[in-house]
């Protein structure tokens, strides 16, 4: 996601929310009263006995050493790739390769639009060769190194060729949207374009389903593949007075790439779904799985995508403007060494990304704070939501983060640095705690979050 396609994307919003992008409304069945305690789960759901799970994100020495060093290989890779994007601006500036590729657009059409069509393929694709070295380390490499890679090259090389040309899809859009508005009004683009980037993410968000995500993965409504678990997920969400047609529950092939483990939800309105990794059914058992599928309901009952979209989009609007004056100061002081004609000129591109890129960076812990509270009010319902399901949500929810941790090899030590600045959720360790610990039933305490959303 730090290749040039997604850092195009990055110009209609900074971030694109990592764990949630889709958004979805619960049932509207009565709530309890919020002033009595939820009832205690059916006897006849109970189970046999089994050893409580652990209160911590516990490792072996041989499993926790590799974590460790996996993480701190991403994270290194993380810092590096930001200065290498920036490197590779500067030298297609520097070289006068962008100002070759514009002087070949404007040779061919005198149009904006064809211009943009000639220039940014171009430029995407020279930005993308240049990046490659990185981008096969940190996307194949790494991966097999470590154990966590099932894609096999030819495989990989595709799924970064269909990438480039959805980036020169994206980035001839995004990059002809800008540069009329910079035209247009020079002293306002950066507020002008920050309101076109509003619909631009959201058509995004609304195709990415359709369009998007069947370019790498297949995917079957879990209906077919998983009956009775689907039977449980609509046990568990009448329980809550919740409800997700069946046909927006999807398993995905993620075994074609990787053996992680993971769930999301993606997609707006008509194309918004719940999508589990045919991964993660294999390595968890149905109790697990309903905690982790309840965690992804969460985001749909809580609105978290408009949410957090309307938070990253407020965020958007500041380093927007902080961007306007650096954008200017830059290309006013820089663009003519290299034949850049002003802000206007397509050529400009590189400075523009280089501004782009540090702010994207400066912005992270900011959108990944707001990430963090989402993250872990899924948490909160995942566990409230199973309660009077699951026998014990908490064992359940303990269990999903530990096996999480341990196929993902989850950092078991983040620094506080890390966290603050990379972690879109909570470190694993906070959410077994907290998983463990939740339990407002045993006090007598009604639930905090359901009552919200029926």
């Amino acid at each position: 996601m730090k290749r040039l396609a997604w850092i195009l994307l990055g110009a209609c919003l900074l971030v694109m929310p990592a764990a949630v992008v889709g958004n979805g409304q619960a049932g509207n069945s009565p709530a309890p009263s919020p002033q009595t305690a939820p009832p205690a789960p059916p006897q006849s759901q109970a189970h046999p006995a089994s050893p409580p799970p652990p209160t911590t994100y516990t490792l072996t020495p041989e499993r926790r050493a590799k974590a460790i060093a996996y993480s701190r290989s991403l994270y290194i890779l993380y810092f590096l790739g930001t200065l290498v994007s920036i490197g590779i601006y500067l030298l297609l500036w520097r070289a006068r390769i962008a100002v070759t590729f514009r002087n070949w657009a404007r040779k061919i059409s005198r149009r904006d639009f064809v211009q943009c069509l000639i220039f940014v393929p171009l430029f995407v694709a020279a930005a993308t060769l240049l990046n490659l070295p990185l981008d096969f380390y940190s996307g194949y490499v790494l991966e097999h190194r470590f154990g966590l890679a099932t894609q096999g090259l030819a495989s990989w090389l595709g799924d970064w060729g269909k990438s480039l040309a959805i980036g020169a899809v994206i980035g001839v859009i995004v990059a002809w949207i800008f540069y009329a508005v910079v035209r247009r009004s020079p002293r306002r683009w950066w507020f002008y374009f920050w309101l076109a980037s509003i619909p631009l993410v959201l058509a995004f968000i609304l195709i990415e389903p359709y369009a998007i995500e069947p370019l790498f993965y297949k995917f079957t409504p879990l209906q077919k593949t998983q009956p009775a678990l689907v039977e449980r997920i609509e046990a568990m969400l009448k329980h809550a007075g919740l409800s997700i047609p069946r046909a927006r529950i999807f398993e995905m092939d993620a075994s074609s790439r990787t053996k992680a483990v993971d769930a999301y939800v993606s997609g707006l309105g008509a194309s918004k779904r719940v999508v589990v990794w045919d991964t993660t059914l294999k390595k968890m058992g149905p109790d697990e799985l309903l905690l982790v599928l309840g965690h992804e309901t969460g985001h749909y009952a809580l609105y978290h995508i408009p949410k957090e979209f309307a938070l990253d989009e407020a965020v958007a609007l500041l380093f927007f403007f902080l961007g306007f004056f650096a954008v200017n100061w830059l290309v006013e002081r820089a663009g003519p060494l290299a034949g850049v004609e002003g802000i206007g000129d397509l050529a400009s591109l590189p400075l523009v990304l280089i501004v782009l890129t540090a702010l994207v960076f400066l912005s992270d812990p900011a959108v990944n704070g707001i990430s963090r509270y989402f993250e872990h009010q899924a948490d909160q319902f995942g566990l409230e939501v199973a309660y009077g399901v699951v026998p014990d949500p908490n064992a359940a929810e303990v269990r999903a983060f530990q096996i999480l941790g341990d196929e993902d090899l989850a950092d078991p030590e983040p620094s506080p640095f890390i966290k603050f600045w990379l972690y879109t959720h909570p470190p694993l360790d906070d959410r077994i705690r907290f998983a463990a610990t939740y339990k407002p039933w045993a006090e007598g305490k009604p639930l905090d979050l359901l009552p919200k959303v029926r």
